[in-house]
């Protein structure tokens, strides 16, 4: 739900129409997997890089766990290896993260088609590197050319501005649980998390762990363990779960409510209690168990034919429930009036988040 960046971009212009657009934030560079959408990059497209962020085979996962902020990488060693990306989101400033590493490669970037710096990625160990260069403020276009010198692991862009603002970074990928998070070097996420310096961190799980055949149990672990790793690398940062969306399972007689997304969701509660973290109820906010039945057959339909996922009319109500919900806790925590329009009656009340405990 979040990787395509529709529900999460109503987020996110609904809280910057409240606070100030501080940039688009971070996103990766030459996309990453077909239907890539991500709201501000006009198009993105990449040659002789390969992506990278693991695999699993026979049950067992594969990779060094290096895949910078978002999970997933591009990883070349050609000279014809080339990432580019639009960015309609307008910035100026734009940082490039990559991996530095023993025969690590260089690249040239470019911005608007002019060259900017070359950077070397040769270093005695593995560590992320950056590189910010300041451009007049704007939309731009980025490439990266690899040098064919080495290996050159490319993480993504940080769009920002020079103006206060908020920023809202999605990192949505296609087929995510919280177990794969797991996977990833943790001490290389905690440097990538702590660069970003979030003062909220927003988790959205559940939709893909209740087709899973694992346990409620073993899902909860995964949960528990990867708010460890967010503590431990931001301590002072807020925390909010958002749990998934009303979906429906098909049967032979046709699509029901889905039984085990319940189970999913008030564990997730559970354990956002217990972390001291928020908690939103996104199936709550729809209307309850069921609706995504009934959003499925309406017009405009707000459910798509598989009733898991949503049309854009779906996630602009979701999202819009979401920023709501913030701007409301946000607002109640400041003991100021709300300045947004006031939520739907349907809306589940969100509590204040206090910050996550130390590690």
């Amino acid at each position: 739900h979040t990787a395509a960046d529709m529900e999460t971009g109503h987020v996110r212009r609904a809280l910057q129409a409240r606070f100030g657009d501080g940039g688009r934030g971070f996103v990766p560079i030459g996309g990453t997997y077909k239907g890539y959408r991500q709201e501000g990059v006009q198009s993105s497209l990449f040659k002789s890089f390969e992506l990278e962020r693991g695999k699993y085979h026979k049950g067992h996962f594969t990779g060094d766990g290096y895949y910078g902020l978002s999970g997933i990488a591009l990883t070349g060693t050609r000279s014809s290896a080339v990432a580019t990306s639009d960015y309609s989101a307008k910035s100026s400033r734009i940082e490039l993260s990559y991996l530095t590493q023993p025969k690590g490669g260089s690249f040239d970037v470019f911005v608007d088609g002019h060259k900017m710096v070359t950077v070397q990625t040769a270093g005695a160990e593995i560590a992320a590197g950056y590189r910010a260069m300041s451009v007049p403020e704007g939309a731009h276009s980025v490439e990266v050319k690899a040098k064919g010198n080495g290996v050159v692991r490319l993480f993504g862009v940080a769009l920002d501005r020079a103006q206060l603002g908020l920023t809202l970074d999605t990192l949505g990928i296609n087929g995510a649980r919280a177990s794969g998070m797991l996977n990833w070097n943790e001490a290389h996420f905690t440097e990538q998390l702590k660069h970003r310096n979030p003062q909220l961190v927003v988790l959205a799980f559940g939709t893909n762990e209740a087709v899973d055949d694992a346990s409620i149990e073993t899902h909860e672990r995964h949960l528990v363990d990867v708010l460890g790793r967010v503590s431990r690398a931001v301590p002072e940062a807020t925390c909010l779960i958002v749990g998934p969306p009303d979906m429906a399972t098909e049967t032979l007689t046709g699509f029901v409510p889905s039984e085990r997304l319940r189970e999913i969701i008030r564990m997730q509660r559970r354990v956002a209690d217990a972390a001291g973290c928020a908690f939103f109820d996104q199936q709550a906010a729809m209307g309850g168990e069921g609706t995504m039945l009934k959003w499925a057959n309406e017009e405009p339909t707000k459910g798509a034919k598989d009733r898991i996922h949503f049309t854009k009319e779906g996630y602009t109500e979701l999202g819009t429930a979401v920023a709501a919900a913030i701007l409301r806790a946000y607002e109640t925590a400041r003991g100021t009036p709300t300045l947004s329009a006031p939520p739907p009656s349907n809306l589940p009340a969100s509590p204040t988040a206090p910050p996550l405990p130390a590690p």
